[in-house]
């Protein structure tokens, strides 16, 4: 029997990620803090999301470019005239009574930008000769870290660390209804002739709901295939299976774990 969805959420939860994200005007800031004290699901959200962005800045490789680069674009830099940029005063923004689809969600893709940013500035380091390839890989993995946020940022979606048995946290799982990704932590890459499979452990037997593969880099992966059914689980495991498909049963279990409540 699968899961209930919980309707109980917030007007102010889209708020909440943008505070965490430090995404919020100084006044819708200010309001927020003020709602904190007084409602448990956006500091729940406030601190789901401040996982999922740590997660998130994790998984991104760093690659230190080589000093006759850096001393090249440093000298570039100071080339380059700088102008100053006056910035207008925003009005204040009302809140409105229900979920917003701009404001702070356009600064709290703003601030994922800021991810993807710096995502993107990690070919720097690589060969000039690969600079193509690594551009195309960290535009793919822009592209899912933004997906990841976009999931963060909705209040329906819902978040399952996934761990094992001994306890060590492996993966984190952020599921809506027309889409999910793993986030994962310390899950260790697959090799071709395996591949991890998510499942939905409110059913007995376990349902079977996506394959998906870790590379070395153990960027963010989307999970093809999502479907509302397959977010009403509350609980959800990853197996590692021997060749490419989802079979009808674990073979082993390498992490599990519930959705988070409030």
């Amino acid at each position: 029997m699968t899961g209930e969805r919980r309707d109980d959420r917030c007007p102010q939860e889209e708020l909440a990620v943008g505070f965490a994200m430090h995404a919020l005007e100084p006044d819708e800031e200010a309001r927020l803090r003020d709602h904190l004290p007084g409602c448990a699901r956006c500091r729940e959200a406030v601190r789901t999301t401040e996982e999922v962005t740590a997660a998130l800045g994790a998984s991104v490789p760093q690659h230190e470019p080589p000093p006759r680069l850096r001393a090249r674009l440093m000298a570039e830099v100071e080339r380059t005239p700088q102008e100053g940029v006056r910035q207008p005063v925003a009005e204040p923004v009302p809140l409105e009574p229900r979920r917003r689809r701009g404001g702070a969600w356009q600064r709290v893709l703003a601030a994922a930008a800021g991810v993807v940013v710096l995502a993107a500035a990690g070919v720097v380091g690589v060969r000039l000769d690969r600079l193509g390839d690594e551009v195309v890989a960290q535009d793919e993995r822009a592209d899912r870290l933004e997906s990841a946020l976009r999931l963060a940022a909705d209040p329906t979606a819902s978040r399952a660390v996934l761990r094992t048995d001994s306890g060590e946290e492996v993966a984190l799982l952020l599921s809506a209804d027309d889409g999910a990704a793993v986030v994962p932590t310390h899950l260790s890459p697959n090799d071709g002739e395996h591949t991890y499979v998510m499942w939905g452990t409110s059913t007995k037997p376990a349902t079977p709901l996506a394959v998906f593969d870790i590379t070395s880099g153990g960027s963010v992966v989307g999970l093809a295939g999502w479907s509302p059914d397959a977010h009403r689980h509350t609980g959800f495991a990853i197996s590692l299976e021997p060749g490419r498909a989802m079979p009808a049963e674990p073979t082993r279990v390498v992490a599990a774990g519930q959705v988070a409540s409030a």
